[in-house]
């Protein structure tokens, strides 16, 4: 998994031309190291230098810093195997979620904007059945089938835990480990109707997400003052205030309801534990407003 645990800056005003035809430019550059601080600091002036020479030279600089790179978030929590190996680590997001990252244990997203855009053909025949008098499926029937369906052609064997999340569903496969690097791996993640970006970051990063806490839009709250890394004690202090607000009430609130297991119930030891941490925090006893 490539989820830095230190972060630095390096920034720098530069200009190219003269009189009218003159450009200025501030240039800043985040990166991130799990070795130290001081590798992150030298990684982001080196990336800084190349960007000031491309900009000097007029060459284009891209979407710097739009694209998909490491993100920057502070590590929570680290879950560790019994052989040592990191396997899984809980970062807090720029929205302020809390989100398990885990190194093989495939987790897929799958929302209903994205995942059922452009059914045409499902489209064509909800309209002929509302002409018929037919109900039409809502979302939820429409995707649960696409899975189903999945499932029955390609992945009988697979177990696949399925949940209802507020924006779609999400999936964790159980009975096998999985590469988010690998080609098979995203064009599953394709196929599904993954969201593109998560399927870029899983590759980014190495690994997969799933989201532990809800969204604060969703729960009355604002995003966090800052992003991390916090480098004030004022920003600090705010984050922290920040933080002592949004878990005061997300307990109201659930990320997930269990819908069903798809699959024989042959489920790999670390997948195994990675779920009962991901049920434990997401999945609460009794009903709860999906958020």
């Amino acid at each position: 998994m490539d989820i830095p645990h230190y972060w630095a800056k390096a920034e720098r005003t530069v200009y190219r031309g003269q009189g009218t035809t003159r450009l200025e430019r501030h240039l800043i550059v985040w990166r991130g190291s799990d070795r130290s601080l001081e590798e992150a600091q030298a990684r982001a002036q080196h990336e800084l230098e190349t960007r000031i020479t491309r900009f000097q030279r007029g060459e284009p600089l891209g979407d710097y810093p739009g694209d998909i790179r490491p993100l920057r978030e502070p590590v929570i929590q680290t879950l560790d195997a019994a052989t040592g190996e990191r396997v899984a680590v809980v970062t807090r997001n720029a929205s302020g979620c809390l989100v398990l990252n885990t190194a093989q244990v495939m987790f897929i997203d799958l929302d209903f904007a994205t995942a059922l855009a452009g059914e045409w053909h499902n489209s064509l025949t909800r309209v002929w059945n509302w002409l018929r008098g037919k109900p039409a499926p809502d979302a939820q029937e429409r995707l649960l089938a696409r899975i189903q369906d999945w499932h029955e052609r390609e992945a009988r064997d697979w177990q696949v835990r399925v949940y209802r999340t507020r924006a779609g569903f999400r999936l964790l496969v159980g009975q096998a480990l999985f590469e988010p690097t690998a080609p098979a791996t995203q064009d599953l993640l394709r196929r599904l109707g993954s969201d593109q970006r998560y399927a870029r970051l899983c590759a980014v990063q190495a690994c997969f997400r799933a989201r532990l806490t809800p969204k604060p839009h969703r729960i009355g709250l604002a995003r966090p003052p800052g992003r991390y890394p916090w480098l004030t004690a004022d920003d600090i202090e705010r984050q922290r205030q920040w933080e002592t607000i949004y878990a005061s009430r997300i307990g109201q609130f659930a990320v997930c309801q269990w819908l069903c297991d798809l699959g024989p119930p042959n489920v790999h030891p670390m997948v195994y534990d990675i779920q009962r941490f991901h049920d434990a925090h997401t999945v609460p006893p009794t009903n709860k407003p999906l958020a």
